[in-house]
């Protein structure tokens, strides 16, 4: 008996993760309207019927019926519909093993256009109550997924192999995410220089360590922020900053405003959804 395998795929899903954090289906009208929007989490939108509009950096970009799209985690944009829009949509994160997302940094909206069917089958399937049909819907995202990746350019970012350096320095910044974390303890804690750490670290990853640690910790905050009822107090402590002044001083310069306004803007958002959500979360 001749017999081959190929361990790439197997390896790849030991390294990488999918959650979803949120899903439904909305009736749009003119109150899906908001400015300065910027997620955690990618945002996967089906469009059956009716047209919205992403506003990007000033371009306006149509979502279609019939298309698929798929807006990166950390993009910062607008949106709104004029008349009517149907929209099925899921929040999505596939975590790498350094604690980001896959599609985190990416500058572009991805659309797609949808075989026919499709659409209304991703709909069926989201509202069946049987548990094959959650796990072919699933699927779907995969595949939705799996077209994102490559148009985004980004499909041997999970197959990277990094040092044990490197490794040890994903896996200390996420044990806890925490203000503490320094370039100055990671090099401490590995027995090694600040700068033969950084030098290892910005070759390998493209970044620096103190943008790494930065971003980490802002993705974080922001889950926080929307996911939970913590008072900002709560959060400072549990990211462990000295206290919620500085939480809020790092918050506003990475994302150009008060970690307050964010939530408050965050649950707007989410509350627009909700409002306009038909049923209950089947995923």
């Amino acid at each position: 008996m001749i017999y081959s395998t190929n361990r790439k795929p197997v390896k790849l899903w030991k390294k990488l993760s999918l959650e979803v954090a949120d899903s439904g289906f909305a009736k749009a009208d003119t109150t899906w309207n908001m400015k300065n929007v910027c997620s955690p989490y990618s945002r996967i939108y089906y469009i059956p019927e009716g047209e919205g509009t992403v506003i990007l950096q000033g371009r306006e970009i149509p979502l279609r019926k019939g298309h698929i799209y798929l807006i990166p985690a950390g993009l910062l944009y607008d949106y709104r519909c004029d008349e009517y829009m149907e929209q099925l949509y899921f929040h999505v994160n596939i975590t790498m093993p350094n604690g980001m997302d896959l599609f985190y940094g990416c500058g572009e909206i991805f659309e797609k256009g949808a075989p026919f069917g499709r659409q209304e089958k991703a709909v069926k399937l989201y509202w069946s109550s049987h548990m094959e049909d959650a796990f072919r819907l699933r699927g779907m995202l995969w595949e939705e997924l799996g077209d994102f990746i490559k148009m985004a350019g980004i499909q041997e970012e999970g197959m990277k192999c990094y040092s044990e350096m490197v490794d040890q320095v994903f896996a200390l910044a996420q044990k806890p995410v925490s203000a503490r974390n320094h370039v100055r303890s990671l090099a401490a804690n590995l027995h090694v220089s600040e700068s033969t750490l950084s030098k290892r670290f910005r070759g390998e990853t493209g970044m620096t360590p103190g943008i790494y640690l930065e971003q980490l910790m802002l993705q974080k905050a922001c889950r926080l922020l929307i996911h939970s009822d913590k008072t900002m107090a709560q959060i400072a402590e549990e990211l462990e900053f000295s206290d919620q002044f500085y939480f809020a001083k790092f918050f506003k310069r990475l994302m150009h405003m008060p970690p307050s306004a964010y939530r408050r803007q965050m649950r707007e958002n989410e509350r627009d959804g909700l409002e306009n959500r038909h049923g209950t979360d089947n995923f």
